[in-house]
């Protein structure tokens, strides 16, 4: 069985694991999409679409995504675990700008392969909704044997995230 077969499974018994009580713990479920780019293909960008769960405890956090991202020649599903640092915490109203990395598999028709993210962003509260945008870096550890521009890309998102 693939790394990242196993990986992405473990990651979401971590995340949806009974979280302990404590002071500043969020729970949170989130959609974005946005334009997807494809860096030094010679192709244009598509777009994507994510859904993700988070758990927030102070400054650190987890988040599971599922991202559908359209490439040209290749329609992606990436299942991800990633960590979330809040650099700097605000107030109610305040814009939070953190850094967010993770580890997942990458599919493509019948083939898998495992990558890693990373990229920042910025969120904000509205009420009960928390807005946010955030710009990734992809890259998946071996190339697809169709579609070989897809093996990095770089999703822009913008969202919104319900809970605290």
């Amino acid at each position: 069985m693939h790394l990242s077969m196993m990986a992405v499974p473990a990651l979401w018994v971590l995340c949806l694991a009974h979280p302990q009580p404590g002071r500043g713990q969020a729970v949170s479920v989130a959609a974005a999409a946005g334009p997807a780019f494809l860096p030094g293909s010679g192709t244009g960008g598509d777009w994507h679409g994510l859904v993700g769960v988070g758990i927030q405890r102070e400054a650190l956090g987890a988040r599971l995504d599922a991202m559908y991202t359209g490439v040209p020649g290749a329609d992606l599903v990436a299942l991800t675990g990633n960590l979330v640092w809040i650099l700097r915490r605000g107030g109610l109203t305040d814009a939070e700008p953190y850094l967010i990395a993770g580890i997942g598999s990458y599919v493509k028709f019948s083939e898998s392969r495992f990558g890693v993210n990373g990229g920042l962003g910025v969120r904000r509260r509205v009420g009960p909704l928390r807005l946010f945008a955030e710009v990734r870096y992809h890259r998946v550890t071996r190339r697809f044997e169709e579609a070989g521009d897809a093996d990095t890309f770089v999703p822009v998102s913008v969202g919104v995230a319900l809970g605290r």
